[in-house]
């Protein structure tokens, strides 16, 4: 197994977030979760943050256009990529999307826009997705010869958490989970678990901040198990994980790639920073930490999921979330996640960075914008603050991201001016930025500061 970077180099990057939502059986009954369109238009435009993936001659296809403001601050910063978008969301001249029409997957749209299918300035046809659906699929038989790409089945299967909870089991790891097919089931190894423990009930495509619930009483358990037995009632069908909640001390994930040939490479080592269940930032580790997980004899798991991941018929980018407990216990697999992630996003920005000896954090803060807010006036008061990173090599904050900032403020003035919407609500936005410092006091202190100049421009930070 080799331990040198992938030697990638896209050429079109497209995809949409939040894949699993597409992947998973419609036929499944769902945990209770509470509908939140602002942040579903914030997570629809992240594609805006793969640019770091596009390499020198790098197109990056995205849902929304990026604000020209953040693209040429981004080229001076040495980042050089093209960008073709689906929507102009600021242009007047054109009706706003219908929602159901909006959050098509990526592909999708670029099949319906009928622009050329190739990437510009690639003979080979290289296609980069940040991860692959049905859509995907489609988007490649209509655009013809591509980099190959493992099939859609292999691609559900391997992301499933009833899959890496199996392959535990396969290589002869430590396996926590318990797979549950019904919500009798779930009442009755819950209820065996939660005479220890609580547990983490989890849906198989479940992510960040939703499809997991955390199960602590009798009286929860049983609230959640009426509201599965209505969906069977109808005709779903109830599939979980069980997973007794663990003494975390530490998050982190390894990143890697498998060749088609079945060559597999390490690209990166992070840190996460989570809240509760939820994602919150990464960080490269450092080599103390890894030091740690070799005499853990973390990789020789690694080693063996891997093997396993390339016999199931699956190659390219994939995340192992993992975790080290209170005791020092190595968790080595929490999740699989077979397709880009913010961790690998948060290492491409470190092979840009790194070449200046800098560090990334890559992190985010949401937001609630007030009225007549523009993302250009943000990057000019960080400019004046001398907050903003504008020269490689310094320290400073460097946005990501304008749309997932501004789509919600965008789409309530537009449809406050078009009569759809009446009452103004405070929209909300999350800001993706890295944050490059010293060490990790001195990226405190900027993300710190970061908040300060926000708080001075009204916003409301949320977290």
């Amino acid at each position: 197994m080799s331990t040198s970077k992938a030697s990638v180099t896209p050429k079109t990057v497209m995809g949409t977030f939040d894949p699993e939502t597409r992947w998973r059986d419609p036929n499944l009954a769902r945990l209770p979760a509470m509908p939140d369109k602002d942040r579903e238009s914030i997570v629809l435009c992240m594609d805006e943050l793969l640019f770091p993936f596009c390499g020198p001659d790098g197109m990056l296809y995205s849902r929304c256009k990026i604000d020209p403001v953040l693209h040429e601050y981004l080229i001076d910063l040495g980042f050089s990529f093209r960008t073709r978008y689906h929507y102009d969301l600021n242009d007047q001249n054109e009706p706003l999307p219908e929602p159901d029409v909006f959050k098509r997957c990526m592909f999708r749209l670029a099949i319906d826009q009928a622009l050329p299918l190739q990437p510009q300035g690639a003979g080979s046809g290289c296609l980069s997705p940040y991860a692959i659906t049905a859509d995907t699929e489609a988007y490649l038989q209509a655009a013809g010869t591509f980099t190959s790409l493992p099939d859609l089945e292999t691609v559900i299967r391997v992301n499933s958490k009833l899959y890496h909870n199996r392959l535990l089991s396969r290589i002869g790891a430590k396996c926590w989970g318990t797979e549950v097919n019904s919500a009798a089931e779930m009442e009755a190894t819950g209820s065996t678990l939660l005479k220890r423990v609580p547990y983490l009930l989890k849906d198989p495509f479940g992510v960040s901040g939703k499809g997991n619930l955390l199960i602590d009483n009798e009286t929860m358990q049983r609230r959640i198990a009426s509201h599965l037995y209505k969906q069977e009632s109808s005709g779903l069908h109830s599939q979980f994980l069980l997973e007794p909640l663990l003494q975390k001390e530490t998050d982190f994930s390894s990143h890697w790639f498998i060749r088609e040939s079945g060559e597999k490479e390490l690209v990166s080592i992070q840190r996460m920073i989570n809240h509760q269940q939820n994602y919150c930032g990464s960080i490269q580790a450092d080599e103390a930490f890894i030091h740690l997980l070799e005499n853990a004899g973390y990789f020789d798991v690694m080693e063996n999921a891997l093997r396993v991941l390339e016999k199931d018929g699956y190659y390219g980018f994939v995340c192992f979330d993992s975790m080290i407990l209170k005791d020092g216990e190595v968790v080595p697999i929490v999740e699989i996640n077979a397709r880009k992630s913010m961790g690998l996003l948060n290492a491409y920005l470190d092979k840009h960075w790194g070449s200046y000896g800098c560090k990334s954090w890559l992190t985010f803060l949401s937001l609630g914008l007030p009225e007549g807010f523009t993302f250009e006036r943000l990057l000019h008061i960080l400019r004046e603050s001398d907050l903003l990173l504008t020269v490689p090599g310094r320290y400073g904050i460097v946005p990501l991201s304008s749309n997932t900032v501004m789509v919600n403020e965008i789409l309530t003035r537009r449809r406050i001016a078009d009569g759809i919407q009446i009452k103004q609500v405070m929209p909300k936005g999350r800001l993706y930025v890295s944050v490059v410092g010293r060490d990790d006091e001195h990226r405190s202190e900027l993300l710190e500061s970061l908040r300060q100049v926000l708080a001075d421009l009204s916003m409301k930070v949320y977290n």
